[in-house]
């Protein structure tokens, strides 16, 4: 397994059993939100009373739409404030403890819905889901540090990415036939597989190979303030990839795409062009460097966005769509890579703790930025205006040179 400190090369079954983790954290991050969108309605009906009230809270009244709401955001909570602490816990105990127990709590808490029927205990289970998925991300790219020089980031980055698509797809797809088969509890059933990761775990990972106390100490105290601009630039970015998913079907009703089933199999190109653009990713990224690299995935992603707000017919929107999804196929496993490349061996994992809050709090403050934009120019001339913004960052006119060799990719 080539890496970046001890050149080893991938033999034997340890070595794949840790690319095996280093690829799964992606696909049990995508099923956090894929696996429950299809059953929300069911699981408002479920909880409602016969006011259609769920619980109520200081007064107020928690509904059925609105819990299920809740029920659908509340991960993304636990994956923003998680970050952090998990990072500092992964350079204080080493990935094996971490990604383990991550693994332990995603199964449970994730597949709480097969037996909790509390509609507070499951509110609860959902948070505590997102705190232990941040983990096992943060673990999982922090291994694809450990064991990888950059050109093998790039490409086990980008081939983790396109696995959370495929899983993110199939699980949307059958979670709907799980549960007017056997009810939506079973759905929460589908948490139940990344069990199988935890015996992989504890036997490709060898335990943390601990110094002096005061070494572990001073590396857990290294500061991480050189990063803050790229942690800014991936809330930015996630703020703009989060578009795809959040506005993309109003605009699209308003270019007279009006019936789910259209608005459906249209967005769907996004997914897929989004695992293209990390196949693409995976081949050219190694052979830019980091600004190449932003040039690329910032052009191809703000073009995207554009072309969609200059869209008013079906055919233009789906162009936009696939060049977005391209870009965003580019820009999510660079954002990784440039944090592992930078971020100095010994926190690692709190640099890539932060960088997983940083990019979760983009995609969740995206609905308080751009519908704000929207109503003041119109929603098609904000995809234009947002688009053209990143579109232009990727000239990169403003950008000063780095003069040390050791900074570029």
């Amino acid at each position: 397994m080539a890496n970046g400190e001890t050149g080893a090369s991938v033999s034997g079954a340890r070595d794949w059993g840790a690319i095996l983790l280093m690829l799964a954290s992606a696909p049990c991050l995508a099923l956090i939100f894929t696996a429950t969108g299809p059953i929300l309605p069911l699981i408002a009906g479920h909880f409602a009373g016969d006011g259609g009230v769920v619980f109520s809270l200081s007064g107020l009244d928690i509904r059925g739409p609105f819990y299920a709401q809740l029920l659908a955001t509340l991960p993304s909570f636990g994956l923003i404030i998680g970050g952090g602490p998990s990072g500092w816990l992964i350079d204080r105990l080493g990935v094996r403890i971490v990604l383990t127990g991550a693994l332990l709590l995603f199964v449970l808490f994730g597949s709480a819905g097969l037996y909790l029927d509390g509609a507070v205990a499951l509110l609860l289970s959902r948070f505590f889901l997102g705190f232990s998925a941040v983990a096992l991300g943060a673990a999982s790219i922090s291994l694809v540090g450990e064991r990888f020089d950059p050109a093998g980031r790039a490409r086990l980055l980008s081939w983790r990415n396109i696995l959370g698509g495929v899983i993110g797809v199939v699980s949307s797809w059958y979670s709907g036939d799980i549960a007017e088969a056997f009810g939506f509890h079973a759905v929460f059933a589908m948490f139940l597989l990344p069990a199988i990761l935890i015996p992989v775990a504890l036997y490709a990972l060898p335990p943390r190979q601990t110094g002096p106390r005061a070494a572990r100490q001073n590396a857990a105290d290294i500061s991480l303030a050189f990063l803050w601009p790229l942690y800014a630039l991936a809330i930015l970015l996630s703020v703009v990839m989060m578009i795809n998913a959040t506005q993309l079907p109003f605009l699209l009703v308003t270019n007279g795409i009006t019936t789910p089933r259209m608005i459906s199999h249209t967005m769907v190109l996004g997914s897929l062009a989004s695992m293209a653009g990390s196949v693409l990713y995976s081949w050219a990224g190694p052979k830019l460097n980091i600004s190449g690299n932003y040039t690329a995935g910032a052009g191809l992603l703000g073009i995207g966005v554009a072309v969609l707000g200059l869209s008013h017919d079906r055919p233009v929107a789906a162009l936009g769509i696939a060049i977005t999804g391209l870009g965003a196929g580019w820009v999510a496993p660079h954002l990784s890579r440039i944090i592992l490349d930078r971020a100095p061996p010994a926190a690692r994992g709190r640099a890539v703790g932060l960088n997983f809050s940083a990019i979760y709090l983009g995609d969740f403050v995206n609905p308080y930025i751009v519908p704000p934009i929207a109503a003041l120019i119109e929603l098609h001339n904000a995809f234009i205006l947002i688009g053209g913004l990143v579109a232009l960052s990727a000239l990169q006119i403003f950008v000063p040179r780095r003069r040390v060799a050791a900074q570029r990719a």
